[in-house]
């Protein structure tokens, strides 16, 4: 297997390094996959829209997009095609299309948008992009792993003091229907009928601060496919349900040391982590803590700790635009809620460890 792996990387490397990027003076094409070698010691699956599990795995974090940007003058078209983790090749998942206007610092977008909430947000998919092989579960799966809208925002982006960059983006959001498969035996329905938030985007010469709020309205349909219940296939729905999500993260880089940390506070789940890297040339050495939440909802009835994580890992960079992680990471479940499990564990086998070898590129 491991030789299987390595062929693979090879021949990665040697394609992505040589990839073409500007089509012409206006229209540029950029792209960015990962693809990962995985196996957890627990049988209950890991990490929504993975479910990593006890038997090696060759695709549970396999994602590959291409991006398409045009700029003209004022106007600037993007949209960004990707095969997510929880995708089939054959029906990848339009992230972004949208169209966007510059009036001096204001950007107008209308579109399928991402959805500005983590300090990752922007690059959730682009594993080449952070130091850790997955941007930490409690914050990015904090709601089912929704990256996207359909909507409008505007951007204002402005420099404070010659000093500072400060981005502004009030959002709103359609109505629209998400499809989330948690697991083989159940998938989950959102039909969202509001949503809208801002954000707001500091950054310096060695930090970024990121605070984002949002709120939302939706009806909630639970689908069991499992032909060992009675009956074999049934929904239950919660209609009428409410999020609201303030985040804050900070991020600082102390010459070769980088800490992140964030905070999202809800009022159906709480989390956080705290993440340190330390750059040695071509390698990366980081560890990550963090811990989730929950609280009673229509849905549950826990309220407290409901999960954590610890993560040791080493990043290398094998050229400028590829890179390979080599990561252990441990989980535990508290009080019978799931934390990042994808359904909740066996209570005689709460804790998990999870192996992950990574190779990640960008072109």
């Amino acid at each position: 297997m491991i030789k299987k792996f390595m062929a693979l990387l090879l021949s990665s490397i040697s394609f992505y390094s040589a990839a073409t990027v500007e089509l012409t003076e206006e229209l540029s094409l950029s792209g960015f996959g990962s693809t990962s070698l995985t196996k957890s010691d627990n049988s209950t699956p890991l990490i929504i829209n993975r479910g990593i599990a006890d038997e090696t795995c060759w695709d549970c974090d396999t994602t590959f997009g291409i991006q398409l940007d045009y700029f003209k003058d004022a106007f600037k078209a993007s949209a960004q095609l990707v095969k997510r983790p929880q995708d089939e090749w054959s029906e990848p998942e339009l992230e972004w299309a949208y169209i966007g206007y510059n009036i001096g610092e204001l950007e107008i977008r209308a579109g399928r948008l991402r959805l500005p909430v983590f300090l990752a947000s922007e690059y959730y998919y682009v594993g080449h992009a952070y130091n850790y092989a997955r941007p930490p579960v409690e914050l990015y799966n904090s709601i089912l792993g929704i990256t996207a809208y359909n909507g409008v925002n505007l951007v204002w982006n402005t420099v404070l003091f010659d000093e500072y960059q400060l981005s502004v983006t009030p959002f709103i959001a359609l109505s629209e229907t998400n499809k989330v498969d948690a697991t083989k035996a159940l998938d989950i329905e959102l039909d969202i009928d509001r949503m809208s938030g801002i954000n707001f985007a500091l950054s310096g010469e060695y930090y970024r601060w990121n605070l984002s709020y949002f709120s939302a309205d939706f009806d909630q349909t639970l689908k069991f496919t499992n032909a060992r219940r009675s009956p074999p296939s049934f929904e239950l729905s919660f209609p009428n349900d409410h999020i609201e999500l303030f985040s804050l993260g900070a991020e600082y880089e102390f010459d070769a040391l980088l800490l992140t940390a964030e905070r999202q506070i809800a009022n159906l789940r709480s989390t956080w982590y705290a993440s340190a890297a330390y750059k040695l040339d071509k390698f990366v050495p980081y560890i990550q803590y963090g811990e989730n939440r929950a609280k009673k909802t229509s849905i549950t009835t826990y309220d407290g700790k409901s999960g954590s994580s610890l993560v040791v890992g080493l990043r290398y960079d094998l050229l400028y635009n590829v890179s390979l992680n080599l990561e252990w990471q441990h989980f535990k479940s508290f009080g019978g809620d799931r934390g990042s499990f994808v359904e909740p564990p066996n209570q005689d086998n709460t804790e998990a460890k999870l192996y992950t070898l990574m190779l990640n590129f960008v072109f």
